[in-house]
């Protein structure tokens, strides 16, 4: 219950930054089986849309079904994204039958889409030595510090959409609450717009000039720039973590 509600302001935050920048918010639905696992354990999607963190909370999938998990992710519509099935770890990452590492999954984002996939086994667990990027962890925890702050407005935000909804279904909608909510929401999103900016200066303050370098030339690829946000969580994940993009 408490991941679905964080993922619905996740998805209403989106659609109010969409509806000022004139991007299109898609809602696609992954549907996965896999090899039967720990009860304890989760399954992730990690890729392109939440900078190849494989433990996200926020895309932990929710289990249907015997050995069957879905998640329904917001994004933005007509794009094309990377991804991959974790167990919480790149050292858990689905494998091919031959133990081999498999390419990332590829998807054209549309509304309403639904994905079916199907993994075929995990990666073996390594020694704790082997299992962490220190580099990511640091990030990872700026990134969970700034998730847990910024909870409580992205919470807010569902109460401003009933408000929104209730007054859009009155025989005569006022336009001057209508007014109201706005600006209270424009507040509300610049707050939230000054903590991730926030976060993205620390997470970019604890990089080297080595691999912003890296960054700035993938960055400047002629793909990146019809693309940038994608873009981003794919150069972000091949120089911290050097995943294969």
């Amino acid at each position: 219950m408490r991941a679905s509600i964080r993922c619905c302001c996740l998805l209403f935050y989106l659609l109010l930054f969409s509806a000022s920048s004139n991007a299109q918010v898609a809602a696609v639905t992954f549907t996965v089986q896999v090899p039967s696992i720990d009860s304890a354990k989760g399954v992730y999607l990690a890729g392109s849309f939440n900078y190849w963190h494989a433990g996200d909370s926020l895309y932990r999938m929710k289990k249907i079904g015997d050995n069957r998990y879905a998640l329904t992710l917001p994004v933005f519509d007509n794009h094309s994204y990377h991804y991959k099935y974790t167990l919480g770890h790149w050292n858990r990452v689905e494998l091919a039958a031959n133990d081999s590492n498999i390419n990332n999954r590829v998807f054209e984002s549309a509304n309403g889409k639904q994905i079916t996939d199907t993994v075929i086994k995990w990666k073996a667990l390594m020694p704790a030595s082997a299992q962490t990027n220190p580099q990511m962890q640091q990030i990872n925890a700026m990134k969970d510090s700034a998730l847990a702050k910024l909870q409580p407005e992205l919470n807010n935000m569902i109460d401003f959409l009933k408000q929104y909804v209730q007054n859009f279904l009155k025989a005569e909608p006022s336009a001057s609450l209508h007014r109201r909510l706005d600006k209270k929401v424009e507040k509300k999103i610049g707050s939230a717009y000054r903590q991730v900016t926030k976060l993205l200066w620390d997470v970019f303050a604890s990089i080297s000039p080595e691999q912003k370098k890296q960054m700035n030339e993938l960055l400047n690829k002629p793909e990146a720039q019809k693309d940038f946000i994608n873009a981003l969580g794919n150069a972000f994940g091949t120089v911290v973590e050097g995943k294969k993009q």
